[in-house]
C-alpha cells in the first residue's frame, strides 16, 4: 500500500476498540451477573455445536509488552488446583446448556489460552480433557488449539499435545531482533521457535500459527522485515501481526518498556506496511485486518468464501453461535449477551469455593439493535466490505454521511448499500468500523478505554 499522508493519519489517528465484540468489554457492567449468565447458558439450542475456550493465566516468565490476564506461578499445587476449579466450572456450565441425542453438547472449537497453558501439569491437562469427554461430544473434526511458548517447550511436550488430540498450535514470536527483545523482556531465539515448530509437526499438529508484533520499542522497518522473513520462512500455516498497545495505566508491567524507543505513528504505519509487503510477497494471503494465511490454509478459505469470524480470539473459522469461556477473566458469547469471569484467578477460586452460582463479574445484554449492528461490524471487519442494505431496518443515514469523508480520503468506495475498503484503507478498518459503533461518542474514545487505532 502507498504512505498514507500525514494529513490523512492526523485524521485518523486515535484511540479505538478493537471490535472483538460489539457492544465492546468497555460497555460490561456488573448489571449482569451468574443469574443472566445462567439464563442465557440455558438458551443454547440443543444439539447446536458451540465454541469452549478455557483460559489458563499462568506464565513461566512475564513479557513487557503483555497485557492479557497472567502471572508467574511456580507452584505446582497451585496449578493442580486451577485445574480441578476448571473441571468445577466445567461441570456447572454443562449442567446448565439443554442437551439432545447423546445427552452431551457438541463442541466444533476447542481453545486454552492464556497466559501459557502448558504450565499445567500433564495429568492435569488428562484430568480436564476426560472431564471435557464426559461432559461434551468433542467432534471428530473439531479445532483443538492451545497458545505456546517455545522458549519453555519440548518435543516431549508436543508429543503429549499429539496424543490428547490438538491439532493447532499457537506461538507467541513478536520479534526477533536482540535488542527488542532485551527491552521487551523476551529472549527468543530463531532456533527456539524452529524447533517448537519442528517439534509440533512431528506430533501430528495439523496447523502452526505464530504471532507477530510492530510498534515495540527500537523496532525498525528493516528489523521488522527481517523478522517477518525469517518467520516466514518456517511456513507457518497463519501469522497474527498486531500493532502493540501500549496501555501501562492498565498493564502495569508495560511500565518497564522504554517507552521513550517506542516508534512514533508514521513509523508504526511504515513497520505495518513493510510486514504485510513482506508477508504477502513470501505467499500469504491477507485476512481481516492483520491475520495472513497460506492459500490452502481454512482460514484463507473462509475469508475467501466470506464466512470468517471473528470473536474474542481474533478471527476464526468457528461457525459457531456461541462461545463459553472458562476460567478466571474467560469470556463469552451467549444468546442474551456477553459475560465475563471473575478476573483474578485467586477471586475465581474463592467465589466458586463459596457458591454454587458461576463465577460471573460482569458483561452486557444485547439488543436487537446491538445484534444488528455486531453483525455488520464482523462482517466489515472479516471481509473489508459491507452491505448496508443487508442490515435493515435502519437506513444509516448519518453512518452514510460520515463515510463520504473516508471516500474522499480514498480509504473506502461506496456504491449503493455497499461499503467496501480499499487497500490503502485495510489499516483503517478500526475507523471505519467505529462509525457504526453507537456507544462511542458515549463511551469515550480515549486512551484509558482503548488501544491506539493505527
Amino acid at each position: 500500500m502507498d504512505a498514507a499522508s500525514p494529513s490523512l493519519l492526523e485524521r485518523y489517528d486515535g484511540n479505538l476498540p478493537r471490535y472483538t465484540s460489539y457492544p465492546t468489554a468497555v460497555r460490561f457492567s456488573d448489571a449482569v451477573g451468574p443469574a443472566e449468565a445462567s439464563r442465557w447458558l440455558e438458551d443454547i439450542p440443543a444439539g447446536e455445536a458451540l465454541s469452549l475456550y478455557l483460559h489458563v493465566p499462568f506464565c513461566d516468565e512475564l513479557c513487557g509488552f503483555c497485557g492479557c490476564n497472567t502471572s508467574v506461578m511456580r507452584s505446582e499445587t497451585t496449578r493442580e488446583a486451577y485445574g480441578k476449579l476448571l473441571e468445577d466450572e466445567l461441570h456447572r456450565v454443562a449442567d446448565l446448556i439443554p442437551t439432545s441425542g447423546t445427552g452431551r453438547q457438541p463442541v466444533a472449537h476447542l481453545q486454552f489460552g492464556g497466559g501459557t497453558p502448558t504450565t499445567l501439569p500433564e495429568a492435569t491437562f488428562r484430568a480436564l480433557f476426560d472431564t471435557l469427554h464426559l461432559l461434551f461430544d468433542i467432534r471428530a473434526d473439531a479445532e483443538i488449539s492451545i497458545e505456546l511458548d517455545p522458549r519453555h517447550f519440548t518435543p516431549a511436550m508436543a508429543h503429549f499435545l499429539g496424543d490428547l488430540g490438538f491439532t493447532r498450535g499457537s506461538l507467541g514470536v513478536q520479534d526477533l531482533d536482540p535488542a527488542v527483545q532485551k527491552a521487551c523482556g523476551r529472549i527468543q531465539s530463531f532456533e527456539q521457535t524452529e524447533s517448537c515448530v519442528t517439534a509440533l509437526r512431528a506430533a501430528g499438529l495439523a496447523s502452526v500459527n505464530i504471532d507477530l508484533i510492530y510498534g515495540l520499542p527500537y523496532q525498525t522497518t528493516d528489523s521488522v522485515r527481517d523478522t517477518a522473513l525469517r518467520t516466514a520462512s518456517l511456513r507457518p500455516d497463519r501469522l497474527a501481526v498486531f500493532g502493540y498497545a501500549h496501555v501501562p495505566w492498565k498493564a502495569k508491567r508495560q511500565q518497564v518498556m522504554p517507552s521513550d524507543a517506542l516508534p512514533d505513528r508514521d513509523a508504526r504505519l511504515a513497520q505495518r506496511d513493510m510486514i504485510d509487503r513482506t508477508l504477502c510477497a513470501a505467499g500469504y494471503q491477507p485476512v481481516g485486518l492483520d491475520h495472513y494465511a497460506l492459500p490452502h490454509d481454512p482460514m484463507a478459505q473462509a475469508a475467501r468464501d466470506g464466512i470468517l469470524r471473528r470473536n474474542f480470539q481474533g478471527y476464526t473459522v468457528d461457525q459457531g453461535h456461541s462461545l463459553v469461556g472458562i476460567g478466571a477473566s474467560a469470556i463469552s458469547s451467549l444468546p442474551g449477551g456477553f459475560t465475563q469471569n471473575i478476573v483474578s484467578a485467586a477471586a475465581y477460586g474463592k467465589a466458586l469455593a463459596e457458591s454454587q452460582a458461576l463465577p460471573v463479574a460482569r458483561g452486557v445484554a444485547c439488543s436487537d439493535d446491538d445484534r444488528t449492528r455486531g453483525a455488520l461490524i464482523e462482517r466489515l471487519m472479516c471481509d473489508l466490505a459491507v452491505d448496508l442494505g443487508a442490515f435493515g431496518p435502519d437506513d444509516y443515514a448519518a453512518e452514510r454521511e460520515r463515510l463520504t469523508q473516508f471516500a474522499l480520503d480514498g480509504l473506502v468506495t461506496l456504491s449503493g448499500d455497499r461499503v467496501t475498503l480499499t487497500q490503502a484503507g485495510r489499516p483503517f478498518i478500526r475507523n471505519v468500523a467505529a462509525v457504526f459503533d453507537r456507544y462511542l461518542p458515549t463511551q469515550g474514545a480515549g486512551p484509558a478505554q482503548h488501544s491506539r487505532a493505527i
